[in-house]
């Protein structure tokens, strides 16, 4: 039997045919322009998506930089990140917490790709994402707190943990993660029986299918969780440097720019700073400092605080959220993926100007 006649027949079928249509999009893109705005062309759009489609049919698994998984999941494909960036965020995070007069805590949590890298071959983002962790928290003065989150949510990894089309995780890991958190701020855990799910949104395609514009994933709920006895009354104080706005729930559920970003339901995915207010009336107050990962826990952990100052840092940009965010915090939180500690504008840059101004609680 000749040697060719070991191979699958479709296979190479798929492989002319991918041969051809990448022909067809290289000569397009020179002749036609369509150079990196394809995908928005009606055209080009679905010989883009049959690329695709051959290409994983045929054994690939990257479209562009998102890795597509066997098991229908999205990761990010991301370069290990430079030699000092861990160092650099340790750094910045010491001298905050030098600097700050109450307990700093940090809690720095993996992306999708952290938890369910391995099940890519030579995918390196589940192990540099871990030491990524490892060496940070290694590296971190006594006066901060590490908050270790990563073993718990991998326990959970089987469940609803991370979206499959973002980096980022669900309200349900958000939940695992708060279990853990909050026992290290000192509070006791509220049980998930107490709480109430609401099903806000069952077609959210995050980031991961906006960047790689392959949308052959199964789209991903959005949840809110409530109190489901006796609902503390909140107050949310949106702040910005031309006035303020209240309201009287945490989910901005009529919000009309939901239809193009439902993950902005939460708040604190939407503006740069929150002043959330409970009617719990003990002397805890909290400033949390975090990036897209804290709008899904804010719910968890107004449960234990009478208010909570939020900074999303990755919208505050050059606001002067150090002089908008003066309180009597008893306890400053950082919490943020993986990927902000090593970005080059991430956790570094984010802290290295001087700490938010901040009284001890009496």
């Amino acid at each position: 039997m000749a040697k060719d006649e070991h191979k699958p027949q479709g296979s190479i079928a798929s492989a002319v045919i991918l041969f051809s249509v990448t022909a067809v999009l290289a000569v397009g893109s020179l002749i036609g322009g369509a150079g990196t705005n394809a995908s928005d062309n009606p055209f080009w759009k679905p010989l883009l998506r049959a690329h695709d489609r051959i290409s994983l049919s045929i054994g690939g698994d990257t479209i562009g930089d998102v890795y597509i998984t066997k098991d229908g999941r999205m990761l990010r494909k991301a370069a290990p990140p430079a030699a000092e960036a861990v160092s650099g965020a340790a750094d910045a995070v010491n001298r905050f917490a030098a600097e700050s007069d109450v307990s700093v805590y940090l809690l720095a949590v993996p992306t999708s790709a952290g938890i369910y890298g391995e099940s890519l071959a030579g995918a390196a983002s589940s192990v540099s994402e871990h030491t990524v962790l490892h060496d940070l928290s290694a590296q971190l003065s006594e006066q901060v707190v590490w908050i270790e989150a990563e073993s718990w949510l991998a326990a959970e990894k089987e469940q609803y943990i991370y979206y499959r089309t973002d980096p980022c995780w669900t309200s349900y890991g958000a939940y695992c993660a708060y279990r853990s958190a909050i026992r290290r701020l000192g509070f006791a855990a509220v049980g998930y029986d107490q709480f109430s799910v609401r099903h806000f949104r069952d077609d959210y395609r995050g980031s991961l299918v906006r960047q790689s514009h392959y949308s052959e994933i199964v789209p991903d709920l959005i949840d809110l969780y409530t109190v489901t006895d006796e609902p503390e009354d909140v107050t949310v104080t949106v702040r910005r440097s031309d006035g303020r706005e209240q309201f009287d729930s945490y989910y901005r559920t009529g919000a009309d720019d939901l239809q193009d970003d439902p993950t902005k339901v939460f708040f604190a995915a939407a503006e740069p700073l929150l002043r959330i207010e409970t009617a719990h009336q003990n002397s805890k107050d909290l400033l949390l400092l975090t990036d897209r990962f804290g709008a899904a826990m804010i719910p968890f952990l107004l449960q234990h605080y009478h208010i909570i100052d939020s900074v999303n840092l990755e919208l505050a940009g050059d606001t002067d959220w150090r002089s908008m965010t003066h309180g009597t915090y008893s306890q400053i939180l950082i919490l943020c993926g993986a990927d902000t500690v090593t970005a080059p504008d991430g956790l570094a840059a984010m802290l290295s100007t001087a700490p938010a101004q901040t009284e001890p609680a009496p």
